[in-house]
């Protein structure tokens, strides 16, 4: 295998791996009100969780369905609360 032929393999192994990657967050929250308020604020406008759990990365990662009833996965950062990252899953009728 030449240099060329390796060097884009680990570049799409590393670009394909990094799509299921955590995302990272703050480690240690000073103040856990930020993420409450945030999902407080999910939980008015009508997501409905059924998991909650600290990832590896650690963010609060928050599992279950948005207003139109589609699977989602949202991971919040615990210091301050903002959403890091989202992953939806659309449900199929």
């Amino acid at each position: 295998m030449n240099v060329r032929h390796f060097t884009l393999a680990v570049a799409a192994l590393l670009i394909g791996t990094s799509a299921y990657a955590d995302p990272k967050c703050t480690a240690a929250p000073k103040d856990p009100q930020p993420a409450a308020n945030s999902m407080r604020t999910l939980v008015d406008a009508g997501f409905k969780f059924q998991r909650a759990k600290v990832t590896k990365g650690d963010c609060y990662e928050l599992k279950g369905t948005n207003t139109i009833g589609d699977r989602v996965e949202i991971y919040l950062d615990p210091a301050e609360g903002i959403n890091v990252k989202t992953e939806t899953k659309t449900e199929k009728s």
